[in-house]
């Protein structure tokens, strides 16, 4: 009886160990609107088959004690013939913000339109870094950018050994060449190997601080302390527009990443605000796309198309 009793605290803690230690809670959800009825049949699976790989894998060797990061998955397919397939994947990881009940922030949304893979129904997959597959090496090297992201917001460049690790595996798929992992691009070019060089390089530091500046100094205190956290925020941005306008001179993947994310949040923040003026002129600077969203939020309004 004893033998069996310690063997089943044994268990229990090894169950609470690991669930202590995965990093990501993903919901997946597959389009198959594109594709032939006879082509749907091999991804019935795809969606519950993901979901499980990403939510029972540690991608890191942390001890992962605070909350998993909430991640949504989008992936709209095409092809399949051959269970070959193309896809467009969507992803958006989320932040939980101190001093609420359970609120949620979106801190990365990042759109891939190049990912090509083979799938076979109900397919079993691993987890192995160090080679490349088609179908994981892509969700390895995404959740380990988002882990890195989620860990910078907490302390600063906390997550820098996180973006090591998904650069490793950005440089090997590359050398197998393989569609979508080029490390050749246009100047400006949105893609998984710009981001990642950024996110590494040491000249993006800078921003990366400012980054948990944004959410210690601001999104956390702003349920309990919100004039500060206002005046806080209006601050980072200004040290943002700085570090654009003195430190780059070429486009910044990094921070165009990191306003597709924010601005809806930026322009509901600071809507009608007037204590500083100049950070709608900040935002315009620093995220030209929106400058509409930023106009009607220095008015007091909200965007609509």
């Amino acid at each position: 009886m004893k033998k069996t009793t310690i063997f089943i605290i044994i268990l229990l803690a090894g169950l609470a160990y690991k669930a202590k230690s995965q990093e990501i809670e993903a919901l997946v959800s597959i389009n198959t609107a594109q594709l032939a009825p006879e082509n749907r049949v091999s991804v019935n699976s795809l969606a519950a088959d993901l979901q499980r790989y990403i939510n029972n894998q540690r991608f890191t060797s942390l001890e992962w004690e605070g909350p998993k990061i909430p991640v949504e998955i989008n992936i709209a397919l095409s092809g399949g013939n051959r269970n070959m397939y193309s896809a467009q994947v969507f992803i958006a990881s989320k932040r939980y913000i101190d001093g609420t009940d359970g609120g949620q922030s979106v801190a990365l949304r990042l759109l891939d339109k190049n990912w090509a893979f083979e799938y076979n129904l109900g397919a079993n997959h691993s987890f192995n870094p160090q080679r490349y597959d088609p179908f994981t090496t892509l969700i390895d090297f995404y959740m380990l950018l988002i882990i890195g992201f989620d860990l910078d917001t907490y302390n600063e460049l906390d997550g820098t050994n996180i973006y090591n690790q998904a650069k490793l595996i950005a440089t090997m798929a590359a050398s197998n060449n393989a569609d979508g992992w080029q490390t050749i691009s246009q100047p400006g070019e949105f893609t998984k190997f710009n981001l990642i060089n950024e996110l590494t390089n040491f000249r993006f530091d800078e921003f990366r601080k400012l980054i948990t500046s944004y959410y210690n100094d601001g999104l956390d205190m702003m349920n309990n302390q919100r004039d500060q956290a206002m005046e806080n925020l209006a601050f980072v941005i200004q040290e943002m527009a700085d570090f654009k306008r003195k430190k780059l001179t070429e486009h910044s993947i990094m921070i165009q990443a990191f306003f597709e994310a924010k601005s809806f949040e930026l322009a509901e923040t600071f809507k009608g605000y007037k204590k500083h003026p100049g950070v709608f002129k900040d935002l315009i600077y620093l995220d030209l796309a929106n400058t509409a969203l930023y106009e009607a939020a220095a008015e007091g309004k909200s965007y609509s198309n």
